[in-house]
């Protein structure tokens, strides 16, 4: 009884120390201004090593989307964080706005941003995901008052899409705040073009399937794909200070 008890409980530390922790990114997105591409990538590079001179702790990731409605578009997260990470970064938030208007701003328009949060119980993570070459990212809007039901079809669909994606990474995240809270979102690691033959029929359903079909169309209002493409001149990690 005492054994059980005991493997009990380290089955409950386990889970929480898994999926309990917070694991909240927040996004940046910037259209550039036409004909602006270099003289952004330059300014935002230098706004790079400024960020480096200040021996800032928290990692930016930067890609580019290269298809879809936002082609074009650069996008920027700091990932990995706590909440509370944001109320206490050690880079001052009027130096950095300053810095940011020296560097780059001037070449972007209708800037935008969201926090979102990681579901790693629905997910297939593996360290560093969001430095593979490309990312395939889904937008999923989801029905009103469907968000349980959601959320069975995430835990359902888990086993087949480690399957069908060759056990790449693929996260799941949901919009916390900076766009719909009805909106969650796929991203699936990539290392070269070609994997993206694994991504076709990704959320099309056989006969063997018809309780992930059922529970897919009963929550899902829209679904849309991108690809963004990874910039390493564009990212920097903490380690690297």
């Amino acid at each position: 009884m005492k054994t059980t008890f005991i493997f009990l409980l380290l089955c409950i530390f386990n889970f929480h120390l898994n999926y309990a922790q917070e694991s909240v990114f927040s996004f940046f997105e910037y259209k550039l201004k036409e004909g602006m591409r270099e003289q952004f990538i330059n300014g935002y590079e230098k706004d790079l090593e400024w960020h480096q001179s200040q021996k800032d702790d928290w990692a930016w990731v930067g890609w580019f989307v290269i298809n879809g409605e936002r082609r074009g578009r650069f996008i920027d997260a700091t990932p990995d964080h706590q909440w509370s990470d944001f109320d206490r970064w050690k880079v001052n938030g009027a130096e950095n706005a300053r810095h940011n208007n020296i560097h780059w701003t001037p070449y972007v328009e209708k800037p935008s941003g969201s926090y979102k949060s990681l579901l790693k119980e629905y997910s297939h993570y593996q360290q560093d995901w969001y430095k593979k070459p490309y990312l395939q990212v889904y937008h999923l809007e989801i029905k009103h008052g469907q968000g349980a039901t959601f959320r069975t079809f995430l835990r359902d669909y888990k086993a087949q899409l480690q399957t069908q994606l060759k056990e790449v990474s693929f996260i799941w995240m949901k919009t916390v705040s900076g766009g719909t809270t009805h909106a969650y979102q796929l991203f699936v690691s990539l290392n070269k073009l070609e994997e993206l033959r694994w991504c076709e029929n990704l959320f099309g359903f056989s006969e063997t399937t018809t309780k992930l079909a059922q529970e897919y169309s009963q929550s899902v209002k829209s679904n849309t794909s991108e690809l963004w493409k990874y910039s390493a001149r564009l990212s920097a990690y903490p380690e690297a200070n």
